[in-house]
């Protein structure tokens, strides 16, 4: 039991560091982010890795992103430090076969916690149990799609529904004359079938769901 305690300090600061690592990789994704660049970016600020010039850039161009990353970096510093205290204050005191017993433990509990937080049905409840929390505390308001494709105005997205009287069923994207008014289809939707960036030479059938991209003036023309 001895040994259990001298590692508990440790183990408390390196749970405490994993939640706020976490937490910044959430607040990352808000500002427009994928989950898998958000963490790798929240982990190199913690761990004082550092990112590519390209990397450093979209960091700068967004306030709350360099925030969340200059929070890291500080905390970073402070956690190193509080785990080699902690390290220090664990170890050394005992005889070499209780130390051998402390690391063991605590390798142990490392390999747990990354096999508990690898685990996808953990990983996703977690993250939304921090979401609702950063939007409930209004920590960080979440970017509107407007927002994250940085669109002109007067550009958007906006949905056509083809039907009966739509002149464009029964040809082609190509044919329909979308790109000629500088509109994107980004989606056609068809019952349970969804197709992503589709070609030009798919054809529109009645009932086919079209999402687009472009000015939307354009895009009421359609409707």
């Amino acid at each position: 039991m001895g040994i259990i305690s001298a590692v508990i300090p440790v183990i408390i600061i390196i749970v405490i560091f994993f939640f706020i690592v976490r937490v910044a990789t959430v607040i990352l994704k808000f500002t427009g982010m994928d989950e898998r660049t958000a963490r790798f970016q929240a982990i190199s600020a913690f761990t004082g890795t550092g990112f590519t010039t390209q990397e450093a850039e979209t960091i700068l161009d967004d306030i709350i992103r360099r925030k969340t990353i200059v929070v890291l970096m500080v905390l970073g510093k402070v956690g190193i430090v509080s785990i080699i205290a902690g390290l220090f204050l664990s170890f050394g005191k005992d005889n070499i076969v209780a130390d051998l017993g402390k690391a063991a433990i605590l390798l142990a509990f490392i390999f747990i916690l990354y096999k508990i937080t690898t685990l996808k049905g953990f990983s996703i409840a977690l993250n939304k149990f921090i979401e609702k929390r950063i939007v409930s505390g209004k920590i960080v308001k979440q970017k509107t799609l407007e927002e994250l494709f940085n669109l002109p105005q007067g550009y958007g997205l906006a949905q056509l529904t083809i039907t009966t009287k739509s002149k464009e069923e029964g040809l082609t994207l190509a044919d329909a004359g979308f790109s000629n008014r500088d509109i994107l289809v980004l989606s056609i939707e068809r019952k349970d079938q969804l197709i992503a960036f589709p070609h030009a030479k798919d054809v529109i059938k009645k009932g086919d769901k079209l999402l687009c991209y472009g000015l939307i003036e354009n895009i009421k023309l359609y409707a």
